[in-house]
């Protein structure tokens, strides 16, 4: 009997230790859905899609991503209509934003290049002062640097940056290298006297943006993990992209 007891009692413990992963595997993630101006086809886009989509399901969530026009992608993060913003540059005003929070692990670091004709000089931020720059409404680290510039002009995407480029309306526009190699080749002959200059201009981290009000402890959360993952190898295996 004494020997049935101690049984009983070993399974009991096992059943125990096992519920919480048994219930932790049952039950469902719950959605989340940030919003991007990033075309899905790029480099950056999908780095940071694969690394959010293992961190924030070990975490809990489903990740789903929109992508939407500039200001309107920050507008809604902002007001919730949306759950957060996939990547946006470190120094984001969020006193404009009060109800963003920034996940202080980046989630990327890249170059932004000067994109142009053949004679254009990139030299730092001093050789822009000649040049007009065509560039998409919105876009935060550039609205801050707009007095740099001989010109601004706004435009709602990257290829209508290119195509004043083109018809000599404006010197430059500035995005990624990754992103321009990808958008330029969609056109390789329309555009072929446009190219990538070098060396970029200069490097800016991303992070992710989480909206506070409807994920209260959610930013740091993310941090805490992404930093394990950069620990662990994990970060940088998921952004590599074949």
């Amino acid at each position: 009997m004494k020997r049935l007891y101690y049984l009983v009692l070993a399974w009991l413990s096992l059943l125990f230790i096992n519920i919480p992963q048994a219930y932790s595997q049952n039950v469902p993630l719950r959605p989340i859905t940030l919003s991007t101006t990033n075309d899905p086809r790029t480099p950056l886009y999908q780095q940071a899609t694969q690394v959010l989509n293992v961190a924030l399901a070990e975490l809990g969530y489903e990740l789903t991503v929109v992508t939407l026009p500039n200001k309107r992608s920050l507008s809604w993060a902002n007001l919730g209509k949306v759950d957060g913003e996939l990547f946006r540059v470190s120094d984001l005003d969020l006193v404009s934003l009060p109800n963003l929070e920034q996940v202080e692990q980046a989630i990327a670091v890249v170059d932004q290049s000067v994109v142009g004709k053949d004679h254009i000089v990139v030299d730092g931020w001093p050789s822009m002062k000649d040049y007009t720059i065509a560039y998409e409404r919105g876009t935060a680290f550039l609205d801050k640097n707009q007095a740099r510039f001989k010109g601004v002009i706004l435009v709602n995407d990257f290829h209508q940056a290119i195509e004043l480029i083109s018809m000599g309306r404006a010197d430059i526009t500035i995005t990624s290298r990754a992103t321009a190699a990808r958008l330029l080749s969609v056109s390789p002959i329309m555009f072929a006297d446009v190219k990538i200059h070098t060396p970029p201009l200069v490097e800016i981290k991303l992070h992710t943006y989480i909206n506070k009000q409807l994920h209260p402890h959610l930013a740091k959360r993310l941090s805490h993990l992404l930093f394990k993952m950069k620990q662990d190898g994990r970060f940088e295996q998921l952004s590599q992209i074949d």
